[in-house]
């Protein structure tokens, strides 16, 4: 499938690349910016992410590993030259063209890579994708996007966008009333930015975000995202950065605003392990994804701010550049092959009859069948180490 991404990705950047006079017009953004809002900074990127699976999972499966990646988003285009997985455990060690494992990128420009994983003899077992990727910063002339008023439909491949996902419980009745409290029911009389603004000030002002961001084993792998999800966040009024930005986004669906989470690396330093980064994007007519930031937002006094005023990390989010898109989920489709906790990739459940995700104490997994004790020298059913080099 290497000729499929390479001739997929050449074509949508014809159209997602922004040109000499600015922003390409697409006449429906679905995926380049335009109009009032635009790419400018670009950096290039390589990053390295390393998952190590440490037990086989039970029952056994033949399911593909499967890694969801934005192929060719509005901030970031991944390159399909040197894109590379490497399977190893034990002596045994296999090198895979990841362009020849990737699926052809949808409308909006997001594939997977889906990876028939050989039979394993020594645990554990570790994946290791590399890849190219651009990404740029964003700029938003708020005055011109206020004078952009609702569409009478959304585009097709967009509007499913609107409802509910994994994670974002849109129409929880948490949420709806919510939103219905807010709103009056008259959610279109003010423009569709200043209407998003609204909502994410909304969400950012009445939830407490506490200190926990990842999940991390007792010796400090890191092994996902701390997220329960929008409605288990919302009625207990408190949680991750990740549950804020789920909020967010399903109260943006339930006002019929198209909203999707971002899952990404955050802009740390060359050659650490790195945490993922978790913002946010709503869909603005005539101007396209628009990046936002709840967390750096609510950290700005956010409860003051004017929603007719451009807004750092609304649209504006000079330093984006810096971060690497990864995903625009936090698992493959319904979350049902997420394998031990919240870290994009899935496979399959590590315990069929655990809880997820699943909870270590005093190093053994609880189910209903009984304890599994987990030896030392794996003390997570899995981890992830992310790196940009």
């Amino acid at each position: 499938m290497t000729i499929t991404l390479a001739i997929v990705l050449a074509a949508l950047s014809q159209v997602s690349g922004p040109g000499a006079d600015g922003p390409a017009k697409t006449g429906v953004p679905l995926i380049a910016p335009e109009g009032p809002l635009q790419r400018t900074d670009m950096v290039q990127h390589r990053f390295k992410l390393t998952f190590t699976v440490n037990y086989a999972p039970i029952p056994a499966t033949k399911e593909n590993w499967t890694l969801p990646l934005i192929a060719n988003g509005p901030w970031s285009t991944l390159s399909p030259e040197n894109f590379t997985i490497v399977l190893s455990a034990g002596r045994d060690r296999r090198t895979i063209n990841g362009a020849d494992d990737f699926t052809k990128p949808n409308a909006l420009g997001e594939g997977a890579l889906q990876v028939s994983l050989p039979e394993v003899g020594s645990w554990p077992l570790r994946i290791e994708v590399q890849a190219n990727v651009s990404s740029w910063s964003s700029r938003l002339d708020n005055a011109a996007a206020m004078q952009i008023g609702w569409p009478e439909r959304w585009p097709a491949e967009v509007s499913p966008l609107l409802k509910p996902s994994l994670l974002i419980e849109s129409s929880s009745e948490i949420i709806t009333k919510t939103v219905e409290a807010l709103t009056q029911g008259q959610v279109r009389s003010v423009p569709p930015i200043q209407a998003a603004k609204l909502i994410v000030q909304d969400a950012c002002t009445k939830f407490k975000v506490g200190e926990t961001r990842m999940s991390f084993g007792q010796q400090g792998q890191l092994r996902g995202i701390a997220v329960v999800g929008a409605e288990a966040a919302a009625k207990a009024g408190s949680g991750s950065p990740a549950d804020l930005v789920c909020i967010c986004v399903a109260m943006l669906r339930a006002a019929g605003l198209p909203a999707r989470p971002v899952i990404g690396i955050g802009s740390g330093t060359l050659g650490r392990g790195d945490e993922f980064s978790i913002w946010a994007e709503v869909y603005l007519p005539q101007c396209g994804w628009t990046p936002f930031d709840p967390d750096r937002l609510r950290q700005q006094s956010i409860r003051t701010m004017d929603a007719t005023q451009s807004w750092e990390y609304f649209g504006v989010m000079p330093q984006l550049q810096r971060r690497i898109p990864l995903a625009w989920s936090f698992a493959p489709g319904d979350g049902n092959s997420a394998f031990d906790s919240w870290a994009v990739w899935g496979w399959t459940r590590f315990l069929k009859d655990a809880e997820f995700p699943i909870t270590i104490t005093g190093g053994a997994i609880e189910t209903p069948s009984g304890a599994f004790t987990l030896i030392p020298q794996r003390p997570v059913p899995s981890s992830v180490r992310l790196e940009r080099q």
